[in-house]
C-alpha cells in the first residue's frame, strides 16, 4: 500500500467510526456487536493502558487479555485504528523519514500497532477479515490485504474462503494476499480456479502475484496469455510471466507478442517486449522473429530450465 492511500477521512470515516467505537472503553462491543461485560471492559481498560504506558508487564497483560476472544477483537481493533490515525496524520512527501530522525521521534506509532498485530498472529485473522478485507470502501481492504500477508500463513485458510466464497471485490483482495503470502499448492489451486473466472478483475488479480509457484504457476501464466479473451488479463499474465526465465515463458511471450503485432494492440506488445527483456537480461527492442531466435537459443542452452542466456 502507498504511504498516501490511507489519508481520505472521508472516505475511510465509516472503518475508523467502528474502530473508534472499539477503542472507547465506555462503549466497547464484542466481535458480534453486543456490548462487552463489565469485567471484559475493565480488562480492556487496563491492558491499552499498560500498552500506552509500554508498562514493563504489558507482554503478560496481553497474553492474559487475549485469552478472551472479545477482548481480543477489541485490541486489535485499538492497533488497527492506530495505524489508520498513523497514515492520516502522515506528512506527505519524500522526505518523512528525514524529518522523523530530525526531529528524534522513536517507534512510530503505526509501526508498534503493526508489530502488535502481527504478533497475535491468527488471533487477529477474523477481525482483519471482518473489517477489513470484506469492506465496502479499497481502502480498508488495501489495509487488510497488507495486514494479512504480514502475518502470513496463518492467515492463508480465511484468505482461501474469502477468495472462493466472497464478493468478487473480496476475492481479488484475497487472491492478491495469498499470492504475497506464498503460492504453495493449496493456494495455487484456489487461483487457478479464480483465473478462469467469469469476470476479468477477478482473473488478472489471479494472475497477478503468482511469482514463486513454480512450473504450475508458470502453465497457468502461459495459458492465460493465450487463451484469455481480455486483453487486460493477457497483458497482466504477460507481465507475470517475466518472473519465469525459462523457454517456456519466452516461447509464450514471443506468441503473444505475434498477436499483438497481428492486433495492432500496442499496450500488450509493450508489456511483451519489456518482458523478454527481462528474460533476456537485455535492453531493447526486437523483432518478432529476434525473439524467435533467442526463445530457441535459451531452450537449446545448458540448464536451460530455469538459466537465463543473455544475447
Amino acid at each position: 500500500m502507498s504511504r498516501s492511500a490511507v489519508t481520505n477521512v472521508g472516505c475511510l470515516a465509516r472503518v475508523v467510526c467502528l474502530l473508534a467505537a472499539a477503542s472507547c472503553s465506555g462503549g466497547a462491543t464484542s466481535p458480534q456487536g453486543g456490548p462487552l461485560s463489565a469485567a471484559q471492559q475493565d480488562v480492556c481498560r487496563r491492558v491499552e493502558r499498560a500498552y500506552r504506558e509500554n508498562a514493563p508487564d504489558y507482554p503478560a497483560q496481553r497474553a492474559a487479555a487475549v485469552q478472551d476472544a472479545a477482548v481480543t477483537a477489541w485490541l486489535i481493533r485499538v492497533f488497527v485504528l492506530d495505524v489508520f490515525r498513523a497514515r492520516e496524520q502522515r506528512p506527505l512527501g519524500k522526505d518523512e523519514d528525514v524529518l522523523r530522525a530530525a526531529a528524534r521521534i522513536g517507534v512510530p506509532l503505526e509501526s508498534r500497532a503493526i508489530a502488535e498485530i502481527v504478533a497475535l498472529g491468527e488471533k487477529a485473522v477474523p477481525v482483519l477479515v471482518g473489517d477489513l478485507l470484506l469492506h465496502d470502501q479499497p481502502q480498508p481492504r488495501e489495509l487488510g490485504v497488507e495486514l494479512l500477508v504480514r502475518i502470513g500463513a496463518p492467515a492463508a485458510p480465511a484468505l482461501r474462503d474469502v477468495a472462493l466464497h466472497g464478493e468478487k471485490r473480496e476475492q481479488r483482495a484475497a487472491a492478491r494476499a495469498l499470492a504475497a503470502i506464498g503460492v504453495d499448492a493449496e493456494a495455487l489451486a484456489v487461483l487457478r480456479q479464480l483465473a478462469v473466472d467469469s469476470d476479468f478483475t477477478v482473473r488478472s488479480d489471479a494472475v497477478r502475484g503468482i511469482h514463486d509457484g513454480g512450473v504450475p504457476a508458470r502453465d497457468l501464466l502461459v495459458a492465460r496469455v493465450a487463451k484469455d479473451d481480455d486483453a487486460f488479463v493477457r497483458r497482466v499474465a504477460a507481465q507475470s510471466l517475466a518472473h519465469f526465465p525459462d523457454a517456456v515463458a519466452a516461447r509464450a511471450l514471443v506468441d503473444y507478442l505475434a498477436r499483438c503485432d497481428a492486433e495492432n494492440d500496442r499496450q500488450g506488445g509493450v508489456v511483451a517486449q519489456a518482458s523478454l527483456q527481462v528474460i533476456a537480461g537485455t535492453r531493447g527492442l526486437r523483432s518478432v522473429a529476434e525473439w524467435r531466435a533467442f526463445a530457441a537459443a535459451l531452450e537449446e542452452a545448458p540448464g536451460a530450465g530455469g538459466a537465463r542466456t543473455r544475447r
